[in-house]
């Protein structure tokens, strides 16, 4: 299975939680991935009938974040072409120029992300395109609207990836485990609902939870007992 590194340097540079710092993102090659999606109904005004549904690889030229996946949170805007750059702003308040997240659909939006992040295999276009579908009817359906991309204020479908997105909302609806990810708001700077192809899309990004010290003591403790149990089966 093909997976990215995330930057493991979020929460260390304080952009996990929300703090304001400026980040220039440049798209890296994305295209090969993107499936496309039919929309049949969204409570977001200009959202086209089709959208590109994927994982996008961005760079922070800036050099704080490195790579990372970043995903659509706002579906009636296009991302910026490969190679472009785009001035992004970290924000606690997704999103104040856009699509606002209420409190639930916050929530849920977490819930997709701990439920099914950690087995999504990127590379892998269904795969990406129905996390992705998964995404939009987390952020965009009413707040007492089942997780149903086949009806309610937000309805979508692709070809080959309808029953996975099913399987991810199943996932997040069942999760009651602990949150796994941080979530990284990215709202875009400058940006013009009059020129939707060109003025780039505010996006989400995640890190893992940190271990708890307690936990790493404990790794620590079983990785040296594990190292002591093999010296002295060697007599060293």
């Amino acid at each position: 299975m093909k997976r990215i590194v995330f930057a493991a340097s979020l929460a260390a540079l304080g952009v996990v939680g929300g703090a304001a710092s400026a980040l220039t993102l440049q798209l890296d090659s994305y295209t090969s991935s993107v499936q496309t999606v039919n929309v049949g109904a969204s409570p977001v005004a200009g959202t086209p009938s089709q959208v590109g549904a994927t994982g996008f690889n961005v760079t922070d030229t800036t050099g704080d974040m490195g790579s990372f996946v970043a995903w659509c949170l706002d579906i009636s805007h296009y991302l910026m072409g490969t190679g472009d750059s785009q001035l992004y702003t970290v924000t606690n308040n997704p999103f104040s120029n856009s699509f606002g997240l209420t409190a639930v659909a916050r929530d849920r939006v977490q819930l997709i992300f701990d439920a099914n992040y950690a087995s999504v295999d990127f590379s892998n276009g269904d795969q990406a395109a129905a996390f992705q579908m998964a995404l939009w009817e987390a952020a965009y359906e009413d707040d007492n609207g089942l997780l149903d991309l086949t009806s309610g204020l937000f309805a979508a479908s692709s070809n080959g990836s309808n029953s996975l997105a099913a399987t991810y909302l199943a996932n997040a609806i069942a999760y009651t485990g602990e949150k796994m990810w941080n979530m990284t708001f990215l709202e875009v700077a400058g940006l013009d609902p009059n020129r939707a192809k060109d003025s780039g899309q505010n996006l989400v990004t995640v890190s893992a939870v940190p271990l708890p010290a307690a936990g790493l003591l404990l790794i620590t403790a079983l990785l040296g007992a594990g190292a002591m149990s093999r010296r002295r089966a060697t007599g060293a």
